[in-house]
């Protein structure tokens, strides 16, 4: 099959990316594997008259948009992606081969979470990376936030306002400094230095950490910030580095937005640096990556070249 655009991912930046170009008359696949990073999560904040929703169900709506403006699906992942000329060559898990013009990557990233007895449990119900997704609704609870690394410190203040019962735990790591310790101290925020062994609850709710000593913290939410990885090994294979933080470094510029050193290739949403990791911020990426390669297409067919 030959199309305008094929998307590798069907979260919110791979959705609004296929709205934008469906609208523009382009021939549009997206492929999506089932693997949201949002999946734990039971609802989405902070996305403009969808407050609330559950990940799924926006994820839902946004494929019935995307298919009454004739966009294709397939549920399915993409193993392989090679450049030919002026086209790509994309084969599916399913052994069909699809042919493109161009090829956006909303294949976003994965959590590196810690290894810690139920971390991974109570990932997306009492344990958040989010305060503005996921802080409103835990306001005012006993809460804890994981700081291992000196970057962390300044997320850690992200958290101070939801609550006045506040627990910062190193899980062991060397973090703070004399100034930047007095500074929570002084504020009546408790550092608990020992490792984290275990977190402990009954339903997805989080009801303690349990520690080295012996010693169990009680904490209705933890909040943390993890390490992140591409989830896709596709960026990889396309020649594609990620940074520091996991993440591809997408060129935004009077050219557009979301376009890589691979002509044709470019990146939207989470797997990209374009911004912030939110359903708001994807959407919008998605939005001005999908606007810049129906421009790239609109040019190449009307000039024979951009």
């Amino acid at each position: 099959m030959e199309y305008d655009v094929l998307i590798i991912g069907g979260g919110p930046a791979g959705l609004s990316a296929a709205l934008q170009l469906g609208r523009s008359l382009r021939s549009v696949l997206v492929c999506d594997n089932g693997e949201p990073r949002n999946g734990p999560a039971t609802e989405a904040h902070g996305y403009l008259t969808r407050d609330g929703i559950s990940p799924e169900e926006l994820r839902r709506l946004g494929r019935e948009e995307v298919l009454k403006y004739g966009g294709e699906f397939r549920d399915t992942k993409v193993t392989d992606v090679s450049r030919d000329n002026n086209s790509f060559t994309s084969t599916l898990d399913s052994g069909e081969t699809v042919t493109s013009r161009k090829v956006v990557l909303a294949t976003g990233v994965r959590d590196d979470l810690p290894e810690t007895d139920g971390f991974e449990e109570f990932w997306g119900s009492g344990v958040h990376h989010c305060p503005y997704c996921h802080g409103y609704e835990v306001r005012g609870e006993p809460l804890g936030v994981m700081v291992t690394n000196e970057h962390m410190v300044h997320y850690a203040k992200l958290i101070y306002n939801l609550s006045d019962d506040l627990v910062v735990f190193t899980d062991g790591q060397d973090v703070f400094d004399k100034e930047s310790r007095s500074e929570f101290v002084e504020r009546g925020i408790e550092i608990e230095d020992e490792p984290i062994t275990a977190l402990t609850g009954s339903n997805g709710a989080l009801e303690s950490l349990s520690l080295a000593d012996g010693r169990d913290v009680t904490r209705h939410a933890l909040f943390y910030s993890p390490p992140m990885e591409q989830h896709s090994e596709i960026p990889e294979q396309l020649g594609l580095e990620a940074n520091e933080a996991g993440l591809v470094d997408a060129t935004r510029s009077q050219r557009g937005i979301g376009l890589t050193s691979v002509e044709g290739l470019f990146i939207a949403g989470d797997a990209s640096s374009g911004g912030p990791p939110s359903i708001a911020s994807a959407v919008a990426d998605g939005y001005a990556v999908g606007t810049t390669v129906n421009g790239k297409l609109s040019m190449e067919d009307f000039e024979g070249g951009w």
